[in-house]
């Protein structure tokens, strides 16, 4: 056996898995990463092993923390993530949160505008510093919460595959953002979501550096926590690997989801003018592709960056069962479906009005 082969092969389980999924990340294996560090076990774990990893893989590992300015501990909290990541060799950005920037996010409650927020932050920090991705500490637990959440809003397959290892995002990716001119793309790398928390736990505490306890993490008005502290036990005690399980649905749903993905690709491209969508045409789909093409035209045809939420989608198709006279769906952002008795077609946006 070779030295640099008996090096690995002395490597740690985490760090092990966490070079095979940077290696298959094959061309988009990034020169420099960002991780999205709060100080936590998690991300601790996740710093700890990727700066090990670049050094045997030669990329660039910074950091970024945000302060969301809600807690009273906050300040102090960066400033530990700060003192943390240094010890460990690693630069670490800290961006507060902006005190009214909450308030953009009407109609959704105080966690969401915070996860919208933060990924605004990675997104701009990203950009600022030059780097390729952002890599996030979600693992096996954190899936399984995603999972429960989603079907608990009434989400499909798409829904149910949780989180992706690796994925592109726009940002903000929001209706009525008054900052919206400001979009990027932001690559994300997850790749510990299949390590359980236990065990990257047990990393961080064999970093020998403090762990940055967030209070907040305990807080069960949060549906998350919520999640992670009454049901998912309750769960466990019913089914014992209920947490894995969970993981493992979400990784079979998101090969399933994938392969309606390209099925629905290919029959658009039968759809006729890119403008138009042939009513009867749609309706002769299976109702497993239908819904997916209807929100792949209305994204092709409606402004850059618009979200189309699956309830649109399903009154969109609920319209157009009904053959008796023309009728309009609003989507957001001014945009609306006119569904007419043959065909279907994309008006409005901001261009209509200028």
């Amino acid at each position: 056996m070779r030295r640099s082969e008996r090096g690995i092969a002395r490597e740690s389980g985490p760090l092990q898995r966490l070079r095979r999924s940077f290696l298959a990340l094959g061309e988009q294996r990034p020169e420099r990463i960002l991780v999205g560090f709060s100080g936590g076990a998690d991300s601790l774990a996740l710093l700890g092993l990727l700066a090990k990893l670049g050094r045997h893989e030669e990329f660039e590992v910074g950091a970024v923390h945000v302060e969301h300015g809600v807690r009273g501990e906050s300040a102090t909290d960066a400033q530990a993530a700060r003192a943390v990541a240094g010890a460990l060799g690693v630069d670490l950005e800290v961006s507060v949160v902006p005190p009214d920037s909450l308030l953009r996010h009407a109609g959704v409650g105080r966690e969401e505008a915070m996860r919208r927020e933060r990924y605004r932050i990675f997104a701009e920090t990203v950009a600022r510093v030059d780097a390729d991705a952002i890599a996030l500490a979600h693992h096996q637990r954190d899936q399984a919460e995603t999972v429960l959440l989603h079907l608990l809003r009434g989400s499909g397959i798409r829904g149910a595959s949780g989180m992706r290892p690796v994925t592109t995002i726009t940002v903000p990716w929001w209706a009525g953002d008054p900052v919206r001119r400001d979009r990027r793309e932001l690559h994300v790398w997850r790749p510990l979501l299949g390590e359980s928390a236990t065990e990257l736990r047990g990393y961080a505490e064999s970093l020998g550096v403090p762990i940055v306890e967030d209070a907040s993490n305990e807080d069960v008005s949060y549906r998350r926590n919520a999640i992670r502290h009454e049901v998912l036990p309750v769960l466990e005690g019913v089914v014992p690997g209920a947490t894995i399980n969970l993981a493992r649905f979400a990784a079979l749903a998101a090969m399933d989801s994938d392969e309606l993905d390209r099925q629905a690709e290919s029959v658009f491209k039968e759809a006729g003018e890119p403008g138009q969508l042939d009513r009867l045409w749609l309706l002769g789909l299976s109702s497993s592709l239908r819904g997916r093409v209807v929100q792949l035209w209305i994204t092709r045809n409606a402004p850059a960056g618009l979200e189309v939420s699956s309830n649109r989608v399903d009154e969109v198709l609920r319209v157009a069962s009904v053959k008796d006279r023309s009728r309009v769906v609003e989507i957001g952002g001014g945009v609306v479906v006119r569904v007419d008795s043959g065909s279907f077609r994309v008006e409005g946006g901001p261009e209509a009005s200028s």
